[in-house]
């Protein structure tokens, strides 16, 4: 928590008043703050590091 207002810092992938809320699908990083670049497939991405999910069929780094 922040030292003054007491705020929640969440870490990558979290958001919420408390933290306890992952970033929303096709979203990730601090403050949820970074759209997926993940194509074919639609396997969605790592809500901490944006890491693509690829669906069977899929494959490589932006699941293209």
């Amino acid at each position: 928590c922040h030292h003054v207002t007491g705020e929640c810092s969440c870490p990558p992938g979290w958001t919420g008043h408390d933290c306890k809320l992952p970033c929303s699908s096709g979203r990730w990083g601090q403050g949820c703050a970074n759209s997926c670049a993940c194509d074919g497939g639609d396997g969605g991405c790592d809500p901490a590091t944006g890491t693509c999910s690829c669906q069977p069929g899929f494959t490589g780094q932006r699941c293209q």
